[in-house]
């Protein structure tokens, strides 16, 4: 047990709180049992987990540091001698102690009450889900909060609502692929439910499949956390941890390539291209909410160049961002989509579309880049710019009947094919020599 989780054991865990929720709950509970059968205790208690693990329980996991910031004491811990470990899992666990506390309470009248009225089975994943679905949460939240810390964020109330809403999403995106397998919630939402997953050609059961995919991705979750802990620390981040999720979310996104709609009787080898396309469209979706996350740091840059001039080229590939991984991983993933297309034969439509995409891609990055080089708020005038490039010009060029110019603006067939992607990869090399171009002469005008 963390000193950090210690101090906050003894600030939320008082006699006089916890008297005060197994008092109410208690009242709860018993008015759901006398009400009639309308309104059950499990009913009641899977009402109250989500009022008090998830809604509540993200709030105070996103203010655990915004917190500390506001009492000027952030400072103090973060040159104590409590490890990263200590610091994340302290605030993480220790300011939603609680919250938990109430929770186990309400899982405890779920688990009993399922034992008495429904198969165990069902209910011993049904709790797994639970305690899943409050750490998505409160993880979200904390790691949202992290990251805005790192890029320096104002922390007003507003910001700790952001973070609490990012983890309630988080965990609606749990509850909605959980009921996605539950027969009577899936008659609730007017769906059918999947009582079979098809994932790399393999039926697996539906609710297992789904638990393993979502504890594994609240690891992952939990994982950031502890990385950008350290980064507050100052303490360095090796790329291993990032490449290794690459390698796991290219592996398993490429999985569904079943759930594509297409003719159930293709080829093997257009099996492999989908699943091909599926990791490079992963990667890419990476790659954009990476470099929006992430500081443009233009110093860091100049010492990437600095490092590579100099031969030493492991320590710039040690010390890479993720978005910079990330892009790297759709590029060599979208030229072995291209190779194995252009080795089977199957069109160079395919090919130019992924070469327009690649070109889309990297005029975006660049584009990134180049306002985040001198600007506070570049990440806003950079969304700016691409909502006007995705949408606001091709909509006008569409109204006025100029629907031969929209390639130009997003990955679409053109004639003849390749002058598409040339167009766009002439765009892109443009806005790659501005960025590098703005990044020098911000460094060149900095004292």
């Amino acid at each position: 047990m963390g000193p950090e989780f210690r101090r906050n054991l003894w600030l939320e865990l008082t006699p006089r709180r916890i008297v005060f929720m197994v008092g109410i709950l208690a009242l709860i509970f018993f008015a759901a049992a006398v009400s009639g059968p309308s309104y059950t205790p499990y009913s009641a208690a899977e009402t109250i987990y989500y009022l008090i693990v998830v809604i509540w329980g993200a709030r105070n996991a996103g203010l655990s540091i915004v917190g500390e910031i506001r009492d000027h004491t952030w400072d103090l811990q973060r040159l104590s001698s409590i490890s990263a470990s200590e610091m994340t899992w302290g605030k993480l666990f220790g300011s939603t102690i609680y919250n938990w506390f109430g929770g186990a309470i309400c899982l405890a009248v779920m688990l009993v009450y399922g034992f008495t009225h429904g198969t165990p089975v069902s209910t011993i994943l049904d709790l797994i889900y639970y305690v899943i679905v409050g750490l998505v949460a409160q993880a979200s939240a904390l790691l949202a909060s992290l990251v805005a810390i790192r890029r320096r964020s104002a922390h007003s109330r507003l910001d700790v609502f952001l973070y609490q809403f990012i983890g309630i999403v988080a965990a609606l995106a749990v509850f909605y692929l959980w009921q996605a397998a539950d027969p009577a919630s899936a008659l609730l939402f007017g769906k059918k439910s999947t009582d079979v997953i098809n994932w790399w050609g393999e039926i697996v059961g539906a609710r297992p499949f789904l638990l393993i995919s979502l504890a594994v991705f609240t690891g992952w979750i939990l994982i950031g956390c502890y990385r950008e802990m350290r980064r507050e620390l100052k303490m360095r981040n090796g790329p291993l941890v990032w490449l290794g999720f690459l390698v796991f979310i290219g592996i398993y996104v490429a999985g569904f390539d079943a759930w594509l709609p297409h003719d159930s009787n293709l080829p093997q080898w257009s099996v492999v291209a989908l699943r091909l396309a599926l990791a490079t469209t992963a990667f890419g979706v990476l790659t954009y909410v990476m470099v929006l996350l992430e500081p443009k740091d233009r110093v860091l840059y100049r010492w990437y160049g600095s490092q590579i001039a100099s031969g030493a080229v492991g320590r710039a590939l040690w010390s890479l961002q993720a978005w910079i991984m990330s892009y790297a991983a759709t590029i060599i993933v979208a030229l072995a989509l291209i190779w194995w297309l252009f080795a089977q034969h199957a069109g160079v439509s395919y090919s130019a579309l992924t070469v327009a995409g690649l070109g889309f891609l990297t005029r975006d990055v660049a584009i990134f880049v180049f306002f985040a080089a001198t600007r506070r708020r570049g990440d806003f005038a950079a969304l700016v710019t691409l909502v006007a490039l995705y949408a606001l010009i091709p909509a006008i060029l569409n109204g006025l009947g100029v629907a031969v110019a929209l390639p130009f603006f997003y990955p679409t067939p053109s004639n003849p094919v390749w002058l598409g992607p040339a167009i766009v990869w002439g765009e892109a090399a443009v806005a790659v020599i501005a960025a590098i171009s703005r990044v020098a002469l911000a460094e060149k005008r900095t004292p």
